[in-house]
């Protein structure tokens, strides 16, 4: 597989900040949510249970955060993580097929509508925040004291929605291995926050 040359432009320090602050919260709370056990009536709650709790509602205020700047800032925001329109979709497929076809990594980076990239990203975004929003409601039902039919409803979701997100964050970090493997400066351009 051989690697594109990648656009000079570089992502804002606020983005490639949330970025940053996302990857170590959301990995923390993959592997802490795989150890902990969750409560159930007559259990109390476990001090692992406990951090997941505080990490997730940390996680979600990120999301919400990133959710923002993205709805604010067209070049780095929706128009590059969900490219849903036809044309953003036919681009897509192209660079995956260009891809698949060519062994080459498709290049990344701002102003880049239709990029196979933030269409990945943005279906990531879009499990972390389905995780992090049930994780909430599993809170919130819970300290309303919300019977266990509906609480095990929302933690099963929940818990589909985490196997989804382990899985991509395998598939994201294998991408960020091939990607520094030939040499292309992904990782530094995403979480150096010098400008």
């Amino acid at each position: 597989m051989k690697a594109q040359k990648h656009p000079t432009g570089q992502w804002s320090r606020p983005l490639r900040l949330l970025h940053l602050l996302l990857a170590i919260t959301v990995t923390a709370q993959l592997f802490i949510g795989s150890f902990m056990y969750s409560p159930h009536h007559g259990r109390p709650d476990t001090f692992g249970f406990e951090v997941h709790e505080i990490l997730g509602f940390t996680i979600l205020a990120l999301i919400l955060l990133h959710w923002l700047w993205s709805f604010t800032h067209p070049n780095e925001g929706l128009r590059h993580l969900c490219p849903w329109t036809r044309i953003g979709l036919r681009r897509v497929l192209t660079e995956f097929w260009q891809a698949v076809r060519y062994q080459q990594l498709p290049p990344d980076g701002p102003g880049r509508e239709g990029s196979l990239a933030g269409f990945v990203h943005g279906l990531g975004l879009l499990a972390i925040t389905g995780m992090a929003l049930t994780g909430a409601a599993f809170y919130l039902l819970r300290m309303g004291g919300a019977g266990s039919n509906p609480l095990e409803i929302i933690e099963d979701l929940h818990d589909t929605l985490a196997v989804i997100s382990w899985l991509y964050w395998g598939g994201h970090l294998g991408v960020t291995v091939l990607h520094s493997l030939f040499r292309h400066p992904t990782f530094m351009r995403m979480f150096s926050l010098r400008d």
